[in-house]
């Protein structure tokens, strides 16, 4: 996986963007791959409506190789904001077509969104996934949702929370999130800081 330019393709992946916020739609806009080639995951929230959602992952899917999306459980919600009403099944439905819309992936079974070098990584984020590092061995786990950016090893898997966040919550941090996290190839010690 080479780009035009010679730059090895990564897997990036970034979570909880909450786009309703200003500031977290500023973080989307100045998002970019490193290279042609680069691949971006999206774990959990990226807006309560399915406008904020379409706009989101357009800008993001323009601009990587290959946008993977989970959603979040905020998104699953009809907010008062939303005149997409749905609810339930009809709603997951449909913002799992509106995903679609601009080539955006969203997968319904486990999957590795990368297989490249570095070995595989799959998401996960519910109960019916707490085992899928041990079932479908792999290098990673990427998550979202605590909004707390950390890496952890459980049974010797590396697991990585990735999110944006709320601009309350990032301000107390570092200020603005910069590129969403390198997964694989793993990133040196010094390029894994969040």
């Amino acid at each position: 996986m080479t780009s035009g330019s010679g730059a090895r393709g990564r897997l990036r992946a970034v979570g909880d963007l909450h786009v309703g916020y200003e500031e977290n739609r500023a973080v989307v806009e100045r998002t970019r791959p490193g290279s042609d080639d680069d691949r971006l995951l999206v774990a959990g929230v990226v807006a309560e409506t399915v406008a904020g959602i379409r706009w989101a992952l357009s800008t993001l899917a323009g601009r990587f190789r290959r946008v993977v999306r989970i959603p979040g459980d905020h998104e699953l919600w009809t907010h008062p904001r939303d005149p997409v009403a749905l609810r339930g099944v009809a709603r997951y439905e449909h913002l799992f077509e509106t995903c679609r819309e601009p080539g955006v992936t969203t997968p319904e079974d486990p999957w590795p969104v990368w297989e490249g070098e570095g070995g595989p990584a799959v998401w996960c984020g519910t109960d019916r996934t707490v085992e899928w590092h041990r079932r479908f061995r792999v290098a990673t786990m990427v998550y979202g949702h605590l909004h707390i950016p950390r890496t952890t090893w459980h049974e010797g898997v590396r697991f990585e929370e990735v999110p944006v966040g709320c601009p309350r919550e990032w301000r107390r941090r570092t200020g603005p999130p910069g590129r969403p996290r390198r997964i694989l190839p793993p990133p040196s010690p010094e390029e894994a800081s969040p």
